[in-house]
């Protein structure tokens, strides 16, 4: 008997998750102070899968999430800002490492939790089984009421507000660039300036995916990761890009998931993990998500399906995404580099 995958499918770092969580305690050293840290409640809607792809919130169950926002040291009026979206594991401890150094930057941060307030707080197996309601796409939803959170905010510059994800996260971020869910769940007139995915899922053809908003989408990932496939991002960002839109892949020798994350410098190796990277799903006209090979929602038994877990860091591939990151933001943000 086989047992079909869930939002999971997309982003199979649940037993990952928790071997990062017991890392996230060493966070990095302090950068220079922020001025202040607002944590915001955050109305947002609990989608199902169908619902995102239906682009309708009737029926959606409504729910309160809450955000971290550390504004900088910094004497301009308004500042731009960042929403980093988390992945499975959680607000860990690379995004602790990621705010401080945007806020050097001048930059304020949104570190927004999506699983917390919907008690979607999940440990060891029940990683594998979190509900498509938290899944990737569904959680488009909370980066745009976020996006209008901090647009209201009378220190945040509504135009230079850009999106970051991890994993999953990475996966809702290319979500949120698309015109479709942006033109149904967003605010009129109200867009993200960047969007920048560290390794997210990439396998996942969805309709009409080549219209996306006019801000640079960037995409960070291991060329050694199992966990999500670099060649399908880079296929992700070759059909987009001959579609006219401004998106770009770095891709990093021997780096594999989870490269950013300093407090995890032990590379994690677990034999059993299933994967779905290497499977091409996509979106029928039923708004359901296949497996291209079977015409079928994806099974552990589908010949795609790898076993294995590899994570940690890499130097060279944190250096080199973090130094593209702020040069980008730099450059949309109009700072001083």
């Amino acid at each position: 008997m086989t047992r079909p995958l869930g939002s999971g499918v997309f982003a199979t770092g649940r037993v990952l998750a928790t071997l990062l969580l017991a890392a996230a305690a060493n966070a990095a050293a302090a950068a220079p102070p922020t001025f202040r840290i607002e944590v915001h409640a955050l109305p947002t809607l609990t989608l199902t899968r169908a619902q995102l792809l239906g682009s309708t919130q009737e029926g959606a169950a409504a729910a309160t999430i809450a955000g971290e926002l550390s504004l900088p040291f910094v004497a301009a009026p308004r500042l731009p800002a960042v929403l980093l979206l988390h992945g499975d594991a959680g607000a860990i401890a690379n995004q602790v490492v990621w705010r401080e150094e945007l806020n050097a930057l001048g930059i304020a941060v949104f570190t927004l939790d999506s699983f917390s307030g919907r008690g979607a707080v999940a440990t060891g197996a029940s990683l594998m089984t979190m509900p498509d309601s938290i899944g990737r796409l569904a959680r488009i939803v909370d980066a745009e009421r976020a996006l209008a959170l901090l647009a209201k905010h009378p220190r945040i510059d509504p135009a230079r507000i850009a999106v970051m994800g991890f994993s999953s996260g990475g996966g809702t971020v290319l979500g949120v660039a698309q015109s479709r869910f942006a033109a149904a769940f967003g605010t009129p007139g109200l867009r993200f300036a960047a969007y920048i995915a560290l390794y997210p899922d990439c396998n996942v053809h969805l309709a009409g995916d080549t219209k996306a908003e006019p801000g640079p989408q960037r995409i960070f990932i291991g060329q050694d990761d199992v966990l999500t496939s670099a060649a399908a991002c880079t296929r992700y960002a070759e059909r987009l890009r001959a579609a006219g839109n401004d998106i770009a892949t770095m891709a990093f020798p021997g780096a594999h998931h989870g490269f950013d994350n300093v407090s995890n410098p032990d590379m994690i190796r677990v034999a059993d993990v299933p994967s779905g990277a290497r499977c091409n799903l996509e979106e029928t006209a039923a708004h359901e998500i296949v497996n291209v090979d079977t015409g079928r929602p994806l099974s552990l038994a589908d010949k795609c399906i790898g076993k294995g877990l590899v994570a940690g860091y890499d130097a060279a591939a944190d250096a080199a995404t973090k130094s593209a990151v702020k040069a980008l933001l730099v450059e949309r943000f109009g700072l001083r580099p």
